[in-house]
């Protein structure tokens, strides 16, 4: 899948294997200023859909749409993070945290 003259493997794979996740649990754990004091609060929505599309000329966004929000960044600023077993875990800009979980194992 090229997109803005760029390839990005780790990122299509989700496109590829979406239908994995549609279905499956998104936590948002917020930013830098979501997260004083270290408190642990989070969104939790239905995975409706993950995308991956241009964003402006040379770059490229990858989101995970919920039924209630969505979660996303360019792919210059996000990375996937260590998280808990059973999740992949996602840092964006300004160490945006949040996290998927797939179908098959948000119904057990």
């Amino acid at each position: 899948m090229m997109i803005n003259n760029c390839l990005h493997p780790m990122w299509e794979k989700f496109i590829k294997n979406k239908k994995n996740f549609i279905g499956g649990i998104l936590e948002d754990y917020g930013d830098i200023f979501d997260q004083p004091f270290g408190k642990k609060t989070f969104l939790r929505t239905k995975i409706i859909d993950i995308k991956f599309e241009p964003n402006g000329k040379d770059s490229i966004y990858f989101s995970v749409l919920g039924e209630k929000f969505e979660c996303g960044f360019d792919v210059k600023y996000g990375k996937i993070i260590s998280g808990e077993e059973g999740w992949v875990s996602f840092s964006g800009y300004g160490d945006h945290k949040w996290r998927i979980k797939s179908n098959q194992l948000s119904q057990t």
